[in-house]
């Protein structure tokens, strides 16, 4: 599962690929903070977003120490550095995939 969309967005993220992070995802993705509040819609916004995010933290970096695959399901535990001096963020992000894409991401924050 090295190849899954998933992985693929993360690697774009790091790499601030912005063209490649953003065709991981539907046309129409929804980002939520779990577990219903939608806080993003549709690959304009998610593109405005995360060219700021790019731009501003150029040092931000996730890496995943776990991962469960479950049926259309991707669920990754995030640390990510780079964004608050020598703080080191945690979040869980659940994906759900459809036709190798993603469409509907969910964040538990700390």
């Amino acid at each position: 599962m090295e190849n899954s969309v998933v992985e693929r967005q993360l690697q774009a993220y790091n790499d601030k690929n912005i063209d490649l992070f953003m065709s991981c995802y539907s046309e129409d993705v929804k980002i939520y903070d779990f577990p219903d509040t939608l806080t993003m819609e549709g690959q304009v916004a998610m593109r405005a977003r995360y060219e700021k995010l790019f731009e501003t933290f150029p040092n931000m970096f996730a890496t995943v120490d776990k991962r469960i695959h479950h049926g259309k399901y991707v669920i990754d535990h995030e640390q990510i550095t780079g964004r608050l001096e020598g703080a080191i963020l945690e979040a869980v992000a659940m994906y759900e995939i459809k036709d190798d894409m993603i469409i509907k991401v969910w964040f538990l924050r700390n």
